[in-house]
């Protein structure tokens, strides 16, 4: 599954017609530039609001999310509703803007940014701090792009 697949620019990555794909987004625009872009494939395209997912618990093996946590209004939420789909072992693969330490700029002005729809100070710690030990287990975590702003991480759901 795909959250926020946007226009389908991360689905040319993976081997669309060798699995079962779901693919969501808020924007049924987005949607319409994904489905352009596939329109042989099985791709199951769906306008979904990734903090309220219309879908079955324990429902995919590997949940993709890039670039979309910072986007949407209660991140908490989506990553919640995230593992909340995600079958028992299957893996949450993240892809996101992260900040470790925000600068005493970024706190200033973290408010103001956030209002135009990206959120340059958010934590992963902070997002997983309430599942910690629960349902989820950290595999990797890795610093991608521009000093570690950018971070690949990859859970498994217990």
């Amino acid at each position: 599954m795909f959250v926020g697949v946007g226009t389908g620019a991360d689905l040319a990555l993976v081997p669309v017609n060798q699995l079962e794909i779901t693919a969501i987004d808020y924007s049924e625009e987005m949607l319409q530039q994904a489905r352009k872009k596939f329109t042989s494939s099985v791709i199951k395209f769906h306008r979904m609001d990734a903090q309220e997912l219309q879908l079955p618990d324990n429902s995919f093996d590997y949940v993709i999310a890039s670039l979309i946590l910072y986007v949407v209004p209660d991140s908490g939420k989506t990553f919640s509703e995230m593992i909340r789909v995600t079958r028992q072992d299957g893996q949450i693969i993240i892809f996101d803007k992260f900040t470790t330490k925000p600068s005493l700029l970024k706190k200033v002005i973290r408010p103001v940014i956030k209002v135009f729809g990206t959120d340059i100070g958010l934590s992963f710690e902070k997002i997983a701090e309430g599942h910690d030990g629960q349902r989820i287990i950290l595999l990797e975590d890795h610093p991608v792009m521009f000093g570690g702003m950018y971070r690949k991480i990859k859970i498994r759901k217990k």
